[in-house]
């Protein structure tokens, strides 16, 4: 129904009210209300293209809650069709809810579904609820009616196979009705959605935290009136930056059913900001739910109801186009009826303007470096200044991996993988690579006689051989390469840069390689089976003639950097 149509249905029901029927009364100045809402944002659209998935991912049944991997590449969604595993129907008269999957490349279209099938779809109803922002941990729904439901989590392994479905634990789950869930990008941090007692109205928000002691989430917080009203609070998502929450809402200033709704957490006061309604057209009078943002913040998908879907729900993409700049289009007018809007517009002619989300995507592929084909690994990243781990990951089956980071960083990125060696970067990002897409590949080696691989991210300070803390997950990798393989002699090489004179790198060089084998020992490695050797400044990756023609000091100490490096050579099996 349009806003228009909407506004007259209403008018003519005010003459219905009875005397001292408040209820009634409430409910009509609420749609009125909502009306010139709805009035208000038509007035002024926000600057986006909203497009149907198409029949890849839309059939004559419903479709909805899509959850997307932060850089775009995987689409979970929930649909009750009648190739659902068992093809039964609920009360409703209607096949019990599955979940499907597709995926795409970089710039491609997304593939055909495909039903998820056992183990985590069952005879019952199975949702998608959340997927965490590497598409490696899913969170769904499983639940025998609207009443009784619970959340779940799933993991992918490095053969791309999916665990049985765990219940995410009993502080989470109740005997009331939970069925939407969101995670951190670090996993620590959980908000979901609840229908249980002690609520401001329906189903409200409520966050839980990690609790690393006990490996169970802790006591649930209710979100407050802030975000939480005596309507429905659903569908909720969090996004990558941690720090934004989307979810759907009839209550707060919408304009009919559900809508999307943004608020921002102060990390200082801990308080969240005034709900803002996303605006028209993403937000309709019909229902509009379950909306998830990629990473670089420049498209989102969600659920709605919409005169071009193919069923009752369809899954929709939306292009943000940001503000309008001037000159925009050459000789091209926008302006129009909200029905024309960018309708005539090319959309290989928009010129497309982004939210300033300070984020950045690196992706890249791991491979075999005899046979040059993808493999999976298990990829580390630190940040090399506060001595944090990011993210550990499981890249594709394909050797590819995608992760969100915050630019202006320095990134310790490690890749290992079972029967290979160790591959490692820096990883210098600055400001300047924000809503940028960064590619970092990596090759792996079996670790056989002769083979060597540099270590990057065994960091040591400026004319020192002590070694830094963020150095241990790399030495870690290398431990556990020597345990698995326990006849394997190394050769630990020490490098430095070229500051300081021939004589004392070569002291300096040993003292580090020294550290490194002193490190390895403590993790229970017998010293005999490590050699060490120092080779000062005379085998620089970097030369110093490139270091010269450098422009900025940065660019020259992250090739200082790259040069004190420990390089592992297998001397025997």
């Amino acid at each position: 129904m349009n806003l228009k149509k909407q506004l007259s249905c209403i008018v003519n029901t005010k003459i219905l009210i009875r005397d001292g029927d408040e209820a009634q009364r409430n409910f009509i100045n609420k749609k009125i209300s909502e009306c010139r809402t709805g009035q208000e944002l038509k007035a002024n659209p926000v600057r986006v293209w909203i497009d149907n998935l198409g029949d890849s991912i839309n059939t004559e049944y419903p479709e909805f809650s899509p959850v997307i991997s932060a850089d775009n590449r995987v689409l979970f969604y929930t649909a009750r069709r009648p190739d659902s595993y068992g093809g039964a129907k609920d009360e409703t008269n209607t096949y019990y809810e599955d979940i499907y999957y597709s995926s795409r490349e970089y710039g491609g279209e997304w593939t055909g579904s495909v039903n998820i099938e056992q183990p985590i779809n069952t005879i019952s109803h199975d949702a998608t609820v959340g997927l965490a922002p590497d598409g490696k941990s899913l969170l769904t729904y499983k639940g025998l009616n609207s009443k009784n439901g619970d959340i779940f989590i799933t993991r992918q392994d490095e053969n791309g196979v999916w665990a049985e479905p765990v219940s995410i634990g009993a502080t989470i789950n109740t005997k009331y009705h939970e069925s939407s869930a969101t995670l951190s990008f670090d996993e620590k941090t959980l908000y979901f959605e609840s229908d249980q007692p002690g609520g401001f109205g329906q189903h409200d928000i409520y966050v839980a935290y990690w609790d690393e002691a006990t490996q169970t989430w802790g006591k649930p917080e209710n979100l407050g009136p802030t975000i939480n009203t005596e309507f429905e609070e659903k569908g909720v998502f969090f996004h990558p930056d941690n720090k934004t929450l989307y979810f759907s809402s009839n209550g707060h200033n919408n304009i009919g059913g559900l809508d999307i709704f943004k608020t921002v957490l102060d990390p200082e006061t801990k308080t969240w900001s005034k709900p803002e309604n996303i605006g028209y057209p993403i937000n309709t009078p019909d229902d509009d739910i379950y909306f998830v943002v990629t990473g670089d913040t420049r498209y989102a998908y969600y659920s709605s109801y919409r005169e071009d879907g193919f069923g009752e729900k369809d899954i929709y993409k939306i292009t943000f186009l940001g503000d309008k700049k001037d000159p925009v289009l050459a000789g091209a007018d926008i302006e129009g009826s909200d029905d024309e809007l960018f309708a005539s517009v090319p959309k290989s002619k928009m010129i497309e303007q982004f939210d300033n989300s300070k984020l950045f995507v690196l992706k890249g592929v791991v491979t075999d470096g005899k046979t040059k084909v993808g493999i999976s690994a298990n990829l580390s990243i630190i940040n090399a200044k506060t001595n944090e781990k990011v993210t550990d990951i499981i890249t594709n089956s394909d050797g590819t991996y995608s992760v969100i980071l915050v630019p202006g960083e320095t990134y310790a990125v490690t890749v290992s993988g079972s029967s290979y060696t160790i591959a490692s970067k820096t990883l210098n990002s600055t400001k300047d690579d924000n809503n940028k897409e960064i590619t970092m590949n990596f090759e792996l080696f079996a670790p056989t006689t002769g083979t060597t691989f540099a270590l990057h991210n065994i960091y040591f300070d400026f004319d020192k051989s002590d070694l830094r803390h963020v150095s241990c997950d790399e030495l870690d990798k290398l431990a556990k390469i020597m345990k698995e393989n326990p006849t394997i002699v190394i050769e630990l090489a020490g490098h430095t840069d070229r500051r300081g004179s021939d004589d004392y790198n070569m002291v300096l060089s040993k003292e580090r390689a020294e550290i490194a084998k002193a490190y390895l020992v403590s993790k229970g490695i017998d010293a005999s089976r490590i050699k060490t050797v120092g080779y000062g400044e005379s085998k620089p990756e970097v030369s110093g003639e490139a270091i010269n023609n450098m422009g900025s000091n940065q660019e020259k100490e992250a090739a200082h950097q790259q040069n004190r490096r420990t390089v592992v050579r297998i001397v025997s099996q």
